[in-house]
């Protein structure tokens, strides 16, 4: 059997203003390449020292789900202004352990309060609050009270209160029946000190020696109940980071603490210990997902290199490929390292930021290279063949990174908090990724020629049209022409199903159910085990009441007290609610004012600051993330909102910044699909002289969406029974508007330029499936094996964006740009180029026929 040499590929003329454009940049980069690479190698070293401090300005905390200008918000910030101790930055220490009363307990909990004590000393903490602290603050008032006392007594019977004299009204109190025997040690001692200060240690020893079951002080049962289980089996330290923590309080720094104290109280391994809270979860998954990092790039680097090994058949131009998007890489991590100064930037930031560069450089090398190849091969020399290469490709590749900035920088818009950082990486990344390729490439071609390709088997080739991919894509191609109309009917009716799955699928931002299995995540299983999960996500109903609720000294008056009163037992009324705290109510009972003044300040001041906030506490039936949740804060909201004789109040807490974190994904998805597709729509109408092919383009990468979508929820909810992220759909559509066109604008420019040679639609579309299929099916490869890696993550979040991302781009360069498209290219025939008003000279027109 013989075989015929594929015929080389006849060398093209340029053609439109911005391929001439380009021709003309590349003749001056390609006269002076070493010049090229001395630039390169003195920005990149300029770069390096900035480049390696940028983990200085990212945020460890991540975005915040708080809406700007939403009810959330404003109880959030009234939250952080009045009552800082019961924000955010409250982080929940829960132990579990046999007995949590036990001697080495209380002497773990006294130690603990020890460390964090000298952070509050420091500013960093502003308050801890514990059983230990709760019964040693209730002896110390007690003790206060015994000395007042005391010393009315010995006035009254106009005896000198001496040390002495006082020891012996305790000894006579105890005697009476008056004092607990168990107290009076400590009563000696405390009669005998000439400042209050000086009760505290006495009260401290007391407390860490005494069992608290049997505790002779009075200490409110309610109060014991929020931090102690009623097994006994679990107890709560808050600790609450003041502003001077910074925006990323060390919750590490706790940690080591328990640990010390668990090592200095001997307690042994039935004492688990974990921190948890909503800071603590969103801190714990996200340096989960950075400590995933490194895996991911290995195996992305890995994939990457395998596939332009099988690309190129050389080393040479694989290593290359890879290194210069490495270098490129330094000088984006140099330059949102000035940006981290003025903007948020997150560890996803940088994470995105790496895949897309590493999925699009790649892309741009392999187009560049292979049409070097294509241009040789028709006889040009080594560096007229990279200045048309240039040329030709540029255009493509220049297409392709104004549509991913496009679709990056309409996430400036969003006001959700994570959205924009992802936005920053891509406006960066791709810029400079593109300049490496348009200079970098073109430079090393020039100097290395076909030596570009060494250390390969025949890689100059025609391996577009002579391997058996190229085989291969000739006969999808001819499928695609020949059953156009059944395979544009095929892909609409599968994308049917996909768009129901979709469309109804129940997402979550519940921090926990996303979470990793992390230190944060047992404590929270733990609180919820013991508590409920209400209890660390709450309902908040937050405001500054009208004049005359609130008096100077921080107290509600009579008309005051009657309203919130009514307020609460409204909000305790309604379905779906389990608990109403607030300052009437401190323990979820209604208190007079006489019982909560004997309760202290501090537990006033969590409902009621010194600024005259009100704060309410609404602990729900349901779990915080649920629909049922949503419809009782629907009613919470009615009935705050008729509440007039309190004032102003906003409802927040978990529900509610859920709620109305996801409306703003809602609103920020179509938002951000409209200012993408109508500036990729005006881009390309003018770039490609179309009005069809644009809007194709956009409608098949919503499909490629809608598919992965559908198969992720499919795999995840139906199969691994987990949670959706309700990112998901906006992370993909971000993404893909950008990234996705890359294979489009590859395949249509391709059919334009074959046009404009003088082909027919048909053959130029047959053509152009042949000609950048290989390049369009390895890009895809790259790009889905780059980022699907993010699947590799523990994090659920990482987890299912790789899995949406792989799914995508795969089903995108493969069954959709090499069947789909050129289906309907072949369907629609010259309407592909029908622009009647904007028609000029340089747009494609059909050849005649014969």
């Amino acid at each position: 059997m013989t075989t015929t040499a594929t015929p080389a590929p006849a060398a093209e003329t340029t053609h439109g203003a911005v391929q001439h454009r380009l021709l003309r940049l590349a003749e001056g980069l390609t006269a002076r390449p070493k010049t090229v690479l001395v630039i390169w190698v003195l920005v990149i070293a300029a770069c390096f020292p900035f480049a390696s401090q940028l983990n200085d300005v990212l945020t460890k905390q991540g975005a915040s789900k708080v809406v700007p200008g939403t009810s959330s918000a404003r109880a959030d910030r009234l939250v952080e202004e009045s009552f800082p101790a019961r924000s955010q930055r409250e982080s929940i220490v829960a132990i579990g352990a046999p007995d949590v009363r036990s001697s080495q307990l209380r002497a773990m909990l006294a130690d603990l309060d020890e460390q964090i004590a000298t952070r509050v000393r420091t500013g960093e903490v502003q308050q801890s609050t514990s059983a230990y602290t709760l019964y040693r603050d209730s002896t110390t008032e007690y003790l206060k009270r015994l000395h007042t006392q005391v010393d009315q007594q010995l006035a009254a019977a106009q005896t000198p209160a001496t040390p002495d004299t006082r020891r012996q009204a305790v000894d006579a109190a105890v005697a009476a029946g008056q004092v607990p025997a168990a107290l009076a040690d400590p009563a000696r001692q405390a009669v005998a000190v000439t400042d209050d200060a000086q009760l505290l240690p006495i009260s401290a020893a007391f407390t860490k020696a005494t069992d608290w079951r049997t505790f002779p002080v009075p200490v409110p049962a309610e109060a014991v109940d929020r931090l102690v289980a009623k097994d006994g089996k679990a107890t709560l330290v808050s600790v609450s980071f003041a502003k001077r923590a910074g925006h990323d309080p060390d919750v590490d720094w706790l940690r080591s603490a328990i640990a010390g104290a668990q090592r200095a109280a001997g307690a042994g391994p039935d004492v688990e210990a974990h921190v948890t809270g909503e800071l603590a979860l969103i801190k714990d998954t996200y340096k989960k997902a950075e400590d995933d990092n490194a895996l991911m790039e290995t195996v992305a680097y890995a994939i990457i290199f395998l596939v332009l090994l099988l690309f190129f058949r050389a080393v040479v131009p694989a290593v290359l490929t890879v290194a210069a998007i490495g270098l490129a890489m330094t000088v984006s991590q140099a330059a949102l390292f000035a940006l981290g100064h003025g903007v948020t930037l997150t560890q996803f930031t940088i994470t995105i930021m790496n895949f897309v560069m590493l999925g699009a450089g790649v892309d741009y090398s392999m187009l560049l290279s292979s049409r070097y190849r294509q241009e040789r091969l028709a006889g040009r020399s080594p560096k007229d063949a990279a200045v048309h290469a240039t040329a030709h490709a540029g255009e493509s590749m220049l297409l392709a990174a104004v549509a991913v900035v496009l679709a990056f920088g309409a996430t400036l818009f969003s006001p959700v908090d994570w959205i924009p950082p992802l936005g920053y990486g891509g406006l960066i990344g791709i810029p400079i990724v593109l300049l490496a390729a348009l200079t970098l490439t073109p430079a090393l071609l020039v100097l290395l020629g076909d030596r570009f390709f060494w250390l390969g088997r025949d890689p100059l080739a025609d391996l577009e049209h002579g391997s058996a991919l190229g085989r291969h894509l000739k006969r999808a191609a001819d499928l695609a022409r020949r059953r156009k109309v059944a395979i544009v009917l095929l892909f609409a009716a599968v994308t049917v199903p996909f768009a129901v799955i979709t469309a109804q699928h129940r997402s979550t931002a519940d921090p926990v159910a996303l979470s990793p299995a992390t230190d944060s995540r047992t404590g929270f299983e733990l609180v919820a085990r013991e508590w409920g999960d209400a209890s660390v996500l709450p309902t908040l109903v937050v405001g500054r009441p009208d004049p005359g609720v609130v008096d100077g000294q921080h107290h509600l008056t009579d008309s005051g007290r009657k309203a919130v009163t009514d307020l609460t037992d409204k909000l305790a009324a309604v379905p779906g609610v389990a608990r109403v705290s607030a300052v009437t109510r401190p323990f979820g009972t209604p208190v007079g004012a006489a019982d909560l003044d004997a309760l202290g300040p501090d537990v006033r001041r969590d409902y009621l600051s010194d600024d005259g906030a009100l704060r309410i506490v609404v602990e729900l039936a349901d779990k915080p993330y649920t629909e049922a949740a949503v419809h009782t804060v629907d009613r919470i909201q009615d009935v705050t909102a008729a509440a007039r004789d309190v004032g102003p109040l906003a409802v927040g807490g978990a529900t509610q910044v859920d709620r109305q974190y996801g409306d703003a994904l809602d609103s920020s998805f179509w938002q951000m699909i409209g200012l993408v597709s109508v500036g990729v729509f005006v881009m390309l109408v003018f770039a490609l002289r179309s009005l069809l092919i644009p809007i194709r383009l956009i409608l098949t990468i919503m499909m490629s969406n809608v598919w992965a979508i559908g198969i992720t929820v499919l795999v995840f909810h139906f199969w691994l029974d987990k949670a959706i992220i309700d990112d998901l759909p906006i992370f993909l559509t971000v993404l893909m508007m950008g990234l996705g066109m890359d294979y489009e604008i590859f395949l249509v420019t391709r059919v334009r330029d074959l046009v404009r040679g003088g082909a027919d639609q048909e053959s130029a579309t047959v053509g152009a499936v042949v000609d950048t299929g290989r390049v369009i099916n390895a890009a895809g490869l790259v790009m889905a094996g780059s980022l699907g890696t993010m699947a590799l993550s523990s994090t659920i979040m990482l987890q299912e964006y790789g899995a949406g991302l792989g799914l995508a781009v795969l089903l995108d360069a493969t069954l959709i740009r090499m069947l789909f498209v050129p289906a309907t290219l072949l369907l629609f025939r010259r309407y592909n180029w029908w622009l009647p008003s904007l028609r000029r000279s340089s747009a494609p027109a059909p050849a005649k026929a014969g």
